[in-house]
């Protein structure tokens, strides 16, 4: 029986299907039953109807890579001379922190994001804490367990403490588990194996940092680098260690990382070998704009991957590395820097690429009879035009009213 229906001026069921003055039928289990023109419904049925009036309804937003529990510490790191130096104080600060500041973080990660129009995120957690912290909200998650351990004979403690939180339930059906070895400087090959043999033995998602700096690329191929003497000075280099001479994503290539579970976050700097390599693997690439800007990177290969084919989806980062946890935000940064990409492909990255990337494209990221109703709904000026909508909403018009999770309403602007 239909519970909802959401009227509102525009439903922008995909990137590149607009309906005008149209309604969203949403079921008792939260999906949408049906999509169609506006018409009063009968008096005799028990529905609930919200007018949106000037507005645009369109899928949900996902944030596809950011660390929640690093949201308190939004423009405390803006001031650093090179990547290695800006982790080092991350470091710093994160040692002196609870678990209930930790947890404070992560809860007020989540309501900017709800509050933003974000309906689902992939969050990476390192306190180990995520996954409970993340119960009581309605922000739809995959929580990656991040794993560190350069050194090969730290590999077995490092799963032994990951795997009792694997086990954790969540009786709500928002949260997903993930595996996410850091990145390939602070992993050692054995702990990379051991992470995707478990990540697949359970059938969850992995995700893992890789070709985000030239120091990385350094690091690898040659054993040199701002890296290495990050790792010697933080005491987590192995004696012996030797680089495996690769560039990034050929070595966790080489290593059987990638996969179609396999997220590769960042993915700066990539060759067209390395973008070949994807492709094949069915892996998706997360590409986080104005993280990429903040640490001056040059041109992302994002035109470049989508013309390959790879599944390209978004991410803010943290707010170690961002100013906001907006996608809507990310968005129209993107548009604004990128004019080789067009409107429809960025807020599809935004949506259905990055559902996929999380393991949901069979369910979230389009408005479609069958797939949850997670919707965000942004307000519009009474005189926009149906016109390029997609381009005046990336141009900046419009703001978020309402954040839709599997029908319930998790966020709603205040009236003014």
């Amino acid at each position: 029986m239909i519970r909802t229906v959401h009227r509102a001026k525009y439903v922008l069921a995909e990137p590149d299907l607009l309906l005008k003055d149209a309604a969203v039928h949403v079921s008792d289990p939260g999906r949408i039953s049906r999509i169609e023109p506006w018409n009063s419904p009968p008096a005799h049925l028990p529905v609930e109807v919200v007018d949106w009036g000037s507005a645009v309804i369109m899928p949900g937003l996902v944030n596809a890579h950011t660390h929640l529990e690093l949201t308190s510490l939004r423009n405390e790191l803006t001031q650093f001379s090179s990547f290695s130096d800006w982790i080092s104080q991350l470091v710093s600060r994160r040692r002196l922190w609870s678990r209930g500041d930790f947890s404070k973080s992560i809860r007020e990660g989540a309501r900017q994001a709800l509050a933003s129009g974000t309906t689902m995120i992939g969050d990476i957690s390192s306190a180990g804490i995520g996954f409970v912290a993340a119960r009581n909200s309605a922000l739809r998650r995959v929580i990656f367990e991040e794993v560190m351990a350069l050194s090969p004979d730290q590999a077995e403690d490092a799963l032994c403490r990951l795997e009792p939180i694997l086990e954790t339930e969540d009786p709500g059906g928002l949260l997903e588990h993930g595996i996410s070895p850091h990145s390939p400087y602070t992993v050692s090959p054995e702990l990379y194996r051991r992470a995707t043999e478990l990540a697949r033995r359970k059938k969850i998602l992995l995700a893992t940092h890789v070709a985000e700096t030239r120091e990385e690329r350094e690091f690898l191929q040659e054993g040199t680098g701002d890296l290495r003497n990050f790792a010697i000075a933080a005491g987590s280099f192995p004696d012996g260690w030797n680089p495996p001479g690769l560039p990034p994503v050929p070595y966790l290539d080489s290593l059987g990382v990638l996969g179609p579970n396999c997220l590769l976050i960042h993915c700066n700097y990539l060759d067209s070998e390395s973008m070949s390599r994807i492709l094949k693997a069915r892996s998706s690439v997360v590409y986080c704009p104005r993280s990429h800007d903040f640490f001056g990177h040059p041109e992302h290969p994002i035109r470049q991957l989508l013309d390959f084919g790879v599944n390209v989806a978004l991410g803010t980062d943290s707010l170690a590395s961002n100013f906001s946890l907006s996608m809507i935000d990310e968005m129209r940064f993107l548009y604004k820097k990128r004019k080789d990409l067009r409107a429809e492909e960025i807020l599809r990255a935004a949506t259905l690429n990055g559902a996929a990337a999380l393991g949901n494209g069979a369910g979230i990221g389009r408005l479609r009879r069958g797939f949850w109703a997670d919707m965000t709904v942004i307000g519009l000026p009474p005189n926009l035009g149906s016109r390029q909508l997609a381009n005046q909403v990336l141009e900046g018009a419009g703001e978020c009213l309402a954040t839709i999770v599997q029908g319930q309403i998790a966020w709603r602007k205040e009236a003014v």
